[in-house]
């Protein structure tokens, strides 16, 4: 097998708190819940998923010079991922995000501060993509400023891109032509394209200049642009929590690519299938073995 490629995750890195809650969600009024508190971020999510399997990968983000931020840089050290591109701000705060969960894992509502991600600009994306350039798989998710994604122009050709949310997808405008692909789901190709139906928003995108567009539909599958068509899910056990399926996907899709494999749509399926089985945002027995598994 030759070398496996590197990848670089550009975007959001903090942490994610859960809180899911047990029974019916009733607003106006406090709900018990388990709350799970784990290092989130597409970016982030990516990265860990890829060091887990067996991708090189480094992260490029910013966290404040607090407790937070040194606990999440140690787990991701811990954990495989490259961390020497994440610049330390002494004068800000590590961002959080919160999500409340239903008692079936759906989410109910997301809360985010996240004011930091504006200085995740050209200042802290640039000395990266001079670093690894073509050499390396890129992927970015919404979160950086402008400048921060206008950086990666000069490697847009294997840039992959995470519209993240509803409200930041339209981010990712500026930086479609001549990106690699692109993994919407179904609210935020909307939201890029102001067409509700995936195939034709697809086309939107593809016709915006990206290479290939992977529009995810939840428990039925996704469009993918490449053969202009539905593929089904790849069928998981019951359902824990669905948040950081669109993650484990794009990990997946990167992951093959990486290790030269021939279906990487397949990959980002199945490792997708194997993150909602967990309260995990990254399962931690994610494995190459495994998605091999699950695709049968």
């Amino acid at each position: 097998m030759s070398a496996i490629r590197p990848v670089v995750c550009v975007g959001a890195l903090h942490v994610d708190a859960k809180a899911r809650v047990l029974g019916p969600v009733r607003t106006g009024t406090s709900n018990p819940a388990n709350v799970t508190r784990t290092p989130g971020g597409v970016a982030c999510n990516v990265a860990r998923s890829l060091a887990r399997l067996g991708v090189p990968v480094s992260l490029v983000s910013v966290v404040g010079d607090d407790e937070i931020g040194r606990g999440l840089l140690s787990r991701l050290a811990g954990e495989g991922v490259g961390i020497d591109d994440v610049i330390v701000l002494p004068d800000a705060a590590t961002a959080g995000y919160t999500a409340v969960l239903d008692e079936a894992g759906a989410l109910v509502l997301g809360i985010a501060d996240m004011s930091i991600y504006d200085r995740l600009d050209a200042a802290v994306v640039a000395p990266a993509v001079a670093r690894y350039g073509g050499s390396a798989l890129w992927c970015a998710d919404a979160n950086p400023a402008p400048g921060g994604l206008a950086a990666l122009a000069p490697v847009a050709a294997t840039l992959h891109l995470d519209p993240v949310s509803v409200a930041k997808a339209p981010r990712l405008r500026s930086v479609l032509a001549g990106s690699a692909a692109v993994f919407p789901d179904a609210a935020e190709a909307a939201a890029l394209t102001g067409c509700e139906d995936a195939a034709e928003a697809a086309a939107v995108l593809l016709q915006a200049g990206t290479g290939r567009v992977v529009v995810t539909l939840g428990p039925a599958g996704v469009f993918d642009s490449a053969t202009a068509a539905r593929r089904p899910a790849v069928a998981s056990g019951p359902i824990a929590d669905v948040t950081g399926a669109g993650d484990a996907l794009l990990a997946g899709f990167l992951a093959a690519i990486a290790r030269g494999e021939s279906d990487p749509l397949g990959w980002g399926l199945a490792a997708a299938s194997l993150a909602v089985e967990t309260l995990e945002t990254v399962p931690g027995d994610l494995s190459v073995a495994k998605v091999q598994e699950r695709l049968g």
